[in-house]
């Protein structure tokens, strides 16, 4: 009876275990493969979708958000685009069904070459090593808005305006007069000074590029690199050995000492009769206020004191749009044989006694009377 007992139990477990096997069996006959197909296909999938979208967005990731010079060329760089498109998922496709463990992607044809055009220019694409390289890119060439100069003197406190020609280039420059301020900020009337209303324009343009500098000529920078700002009241900027009518190699050694600098008359690029204003006369006749110095040009609003002074300052340009709100004039004066004093005019305020590096920067120059 035992004996039968186990036979029995031992039939019945064979039976269970035998079921069980065939369930895992059949299970792994046709789920894995399946599973694997599908996994195969969504790979090669994601994978074609993504590659030959990052090669369209390589080329024209920001065509998007810029118009088009004309909708030809819109048109033709998106069917030019869009061939491509095809022709890597293509490419894609039959490299990774060719090989289940890694496939070489290709984003456009050996030689091939593409156009891109955007509102500021042109973008011109080839390919190299299956992969699109730019090759050049041309900037169309935009007009040049140039700043409204109806405004360069305008002032409601009448200052007293004369003009000077300059003998050597027969440039016509408005003048003004400024009185001595006293201790009590109050002009003294019985002393004064004339002064430029515009700032020195002598010499020969050159680009900013350039900063090796001709002894036998006089060379001044423009803003921008564009000369009609030094011909409409901003001038000449000027390095420190320019300015001050000395051989480059003063931008890098010392000139003279600093005793007395603040009243040293010096002639520099001003014209015979002139010298260079100094730190005394921009502290004692001009006004602390940058408005008071500055031109209506500068100011979107009609604010009340903008130009007092008649000095008409125009602050250095940006773009042809905008300013840096800032104008800096030299000084004759050196701090030491690296640094020199400054004039330094915002909208708000007049810094005196500013210090700027000597060598390789240019600022503007206003010319004073001998007196």
């Amino acid at each position: 009876m035992n004996k039968f007992k186990t036979l029995l139990f031992l039939a019945v477990f064979s039976g269970i275990a035998l079921w069980g096997c065939d369930d895992s069996s059949s299970a792994s006959s046709n789920g894995p493969d399946e599973n694997a197909a599908v996994d195969s296909s969504s790979s090669i999938c994601k994978d074609c979708e993504d590659e030959s979208s990052s090669s369209s967005k390589k080329i024209e990731s920001s065509d998007e958000k810029d118009a088009m010079v004309s909708s030809d060329a819109k048109s033709n760089s998106s069917s030019s685009s869009s061939k491509k498109n095809d022709t890597s998922s293509s490419s894609q496709r039959d490299d990774s069904l060719s090989s289940s463990s890694s496939y070489v992607h290709i984003r456009c044809n050996e030689n091939e070459r593409d156009t891109v055009v955007k509102d500021w220019g042109v973008k011109y694409y080839r390919c190299e090593n299956n992969d699109w390289v730019l090759d050049t890119t041309i900037y169309i060439e935009k007009p040049k808005e140039y700043p409204v100069m109806d405004s360069l003197f305008a002032t409601e406190y009448e200052p007293v305006y004369s003009e000077f020609e300059d003998p050597r280039d027969h440039q016509v420059y408005k003048t003004t007069i400024l009185h001595l301020r006293g201790d009590d900020g109050r002009l003294v009337d019985d002393v004064l000074i004339e002064v430029f209303a515009q700032n020195l324009n002598y010499g020969e343009m050159i680009d900013t590029s350039i900063k090796i500098h001709d002894d036998t000529k006089v060379e001044k920078y423009c803003d921008l690199n564009d000369e009609w700002f030094c011909n409409n009241g901003w001038g000449g900027r000027y390095t420190w050995s320019e300015a001050m009518a000395l051989s480059a190699k003063y931008d890098s050694v010392l000139w003279k000492d600093t005793v007395g600098g603040d009243t040293r008359i010096h002639q520099g690029l001003c014209p015979e009769g002139w010298h260079i204003m100094n730190a005394y006369e921009w502290k004692n006749f001009t006004s602390s206020a940058g408005e008071d110095l500055a031109s209506k040009v500068n100011w979107t609003l009609n604010k009340q004191y903008v130009n007092s002074t008649g000095m008409s300052v125009l602050y250095q340009m940006k773009s042809y749009r905008e300013n840096w709100g800032l104008a800096t004039f030299h000084y004759p004066v050196e701090r030491d044989s690296s640094w020199i004093f400054v004039e330094d005019l915002s909208k708000n305020y007049a810094k005196h006694s500013s210090t700027a590096v000597k060598n390789g920067n240019y600022f503007y120059v206003r010319c004073v009377r001998d007196y």
